[in-house]
């Protein structure tokens, strides 16, 4: 009974190991073999019929430029509130959620351009909740 426990464990270990690095680098497929044992891969078989996984890897691609960015990076001022675009409500209570978080004695974890894992300085959340307030301005009526 131990045996079998700790062969579960294993499996679940190795398996999401595997399928957390496949996430990174690219597709991940799933298959059931003749056997009835569930495989996760970069590459399935050729003999098996194979499903594409959708996952998730906690990062998001790069969002595009707004239409008002020049190749500097800085937007166009904008000429007054007549002509202000529509603020954009999720992008508004994400950046208030982040805020109230910032605003709190809890201690935030970030990663660096490493891919590291680090908690946000004092100087660093004061940085934070001017970004999250400019877009509040920005983003929210």
């Amino acid at each position: 009974m131990k045996f079998s426990g700790a062969l579960l464990i294993s499996g679940i270990l190795l398996a999401s190991i595997s399928f957390g690095t496949a996430a990174k680098n690219g597709k991940v497929y799933t298959w059931t073999d003749n056997k009835g044992v569930v495989h996760y891969g970069e590459h399935p078989p050729k003999d098996a019929q194979a499903k594409l996984v959708k996952t998730r890897t906690g990062f998001s691609e790069p969002t595009p430029a707004p239409a008002g960015t020049s190749a500097t990076g800085s937007s166009a001022p904008a000429t007054d509130g007549a002509n202000r675009p529509a603020g954009d409500p999720e992008r508004c209570q994400q950046a208030r959620d982040n805020l109230y978080l910032l605003n709190t004695v809890a201690r935030i974890r970030s990663q660096n351009a490493e891919g590291i894992t680090v908690y946000l300085t004092e100087d660093d959340k004061a940085a934070q909740r001017q970004k999250m307030e400019d877009i509040i301005a920005l983003e929210c009526d």
